[in-house]
Order: C-alpha cells, then structure tokens, then sequence
C-alpha cells in the first residue's frame, strides 16, 4: 500500500523560520519590518501543525492500496487577516513594508480535502486565528526562557532563507579553527 500526502503551508510551534506564520510572529514580536507583497488580498490554507499529525496517523491507520490526499484547512486566509491575527495575537503592531506582488505567485490555493474527508474522516480541527495564538504563546514563552533565539535577519540575505554556501564554508572554517 502506497499513501501520498499533500501539506498545505504547515505551521505551529518550533515551526520553520522561513515560513510566514514564524517569521511574522518573530518579526512582529520583535518590533521589525515585514514584507508585504501586494496588497493583502492574496489567500492560503494555513494548517496547523497538530491538524496534519492527525491526518498522517489516518492514513497509516486506514492504508489503501494506492491514493493521494491533500490535508489542510480547507479554507484559505488572506495576508491582511493573516497579519491581523498576528497584530492581535502578539499584542504588537506591524511595521509593513508593502512591495509588488511577486512574480508567479497566485493569487489563492487551498486544499480541496473532500477526498480526506470522505476516505480517512480527516477534518481539520484548528481555526487559523487559534493556531496563530497558539503558536505566538508557544513563541513568547520560548523565546522569553531564551530556549529560542531566532533572528532571521541574522541569516543569509536578511529574508530567513538558507545560509548561502560561501557563509556555510566560511562557518566551516570557524569550527575546524575553535
């Protein structure tokens, strides 16, 4: 039995740093600029994490002999009441740059989980607004016990992407040296 599983933009806590909901929170929290591209009007289906754990341990619990599924929210939510939910959360306002929509990016997904729901009884079970919460308390407290440090400005370009490989070597050369 083969099972195919599609995440819609997972999120939560100790969640990716170079994805949205982290980097927003961090960011927002932090009292620093984020990046809005166009004009807020853009959607996706934000899952949270403990949403998907359920649908990976449905699919290994009814196994099938061959399908794909798509787990999300099954609704999308758009950038503004994405960085709404995240002023509201962190009790903080943001400071947003608003730049052009960028290139190819579209304009809404969302995950159709109808077939998740007729096959494996999956259905989402956490509000975006409840996950941003979630995840901005699991943030505050983490980064106040200074269990977490995350600067993504420190990394890479600024923008929370991956180290490039002239940083990795020089970092290399830092470990061997010490």
């Amino acid at each position: 039995n083969v099972t195919g599983l599609r995440f819609f933009t997972v999120y939560g806590p100790r969640g990716r740093p170079d994805m949205a909901p982290f980097k927003f929170i961090d960011r927002i929290s932090r009292g620093l600029e984020i990046q809005q591209f166009g004009d807020g009007s853009s959607s996706r289906d934000y899952t949270y994490i403990s949403d998907i754990v359920d649908g990976v341990v449905r699919s290994i619990d009814r196994p099938h002999p061959y399908e794909i599924f798509n787990l999300g929210k099954g609704d999308g939510t758009s950038l503004k009441e994405f960085i709404d939910l995240v002023q509201k959360h962190t009790g903080k306002n943001a400071i947003i740059k608003q730049l052009p929509d960028q290139p190819g990016d579209v304009p809404y997904t969302c995950a159709d989980v109808s077939k998740a729901q007729r096959m494996l009884g999956y259905k989402a079970q956490i509000s975006f607004s409840d996950g941003i919460r979630k995840t901005a308390q699991w943030y505050r407290t983490a980064f106040d016990n200074k269990v977490l440090e995350v600067a993504p400005e420190r990394q890479a370009n600024g923008l929370g992407r991956a180290a490039s490989f002239t940083e990795l070597t020089q970092f290399s050369t830092q470990i061997q040296t010490n």
